[in-house]
């Protein structure tokens, strides 16, 4: 089963002389997706937990 990670972004909070579209494709490189926008302009976003990758145990033979 997938697990997620969510936060939300204020869009009216974007320092002057950025565009709410530039906050939202930087998150996107982060790997958040985009859920949705309030009408009062909070967007929210999720983006799927990944697990690390199990260690592999090294054998005898492994080391020779």
């Amino acid at each position: 089963m997938s697990q997620w990670q969510y936060c939300a972004i204020y869009l009216n909070d974007v320092p002057r002389g950025s565009d709410a579209i530039d906050l939202l494709n930087d998150a996107g490189g982060q790997g958040w997706e985009l859920v949705g926008i309030t009408a009062n302009n909070l967007a929210y976003m999720k983006r799927q937990v990944v697990a690390p990758a199990p260690r592999s145990r090294k054998t005898s033979a492994a080391r020779e």
